[in-house]
């Protein structure tokens, strides 16, 4: 499920490095302690492959 989601996160973020940097920030960001890391993980490969223009700008890449 998950290489799935990042093929599509990098079609949006095509910087390898960026999309790392950027998935490291959200997960920062979303993770509530009392859920596993992985879900929060993937929430922001989701988040980012959606394309959400809101997530994108609040993350800074310019697309």
């Amino acid at each position: 499920m998950r290489p799935e989601i990042i093929f599509r996160a990098k079609e949006i973020i095509t910087n390898k490095y960026m999309l790392c940097q950027s998935v490291a920030k959200a997960t920062r960001r979303l993770h509530i302690s009392s859920t596993n890391t992985q879900e929060t993980i993937n929430s922001a490969f989701e988040r980012i492959a959606s394309g959400s223009e809101t997530f994108i700008l609040a993350q800074g890449v310019g697309v």
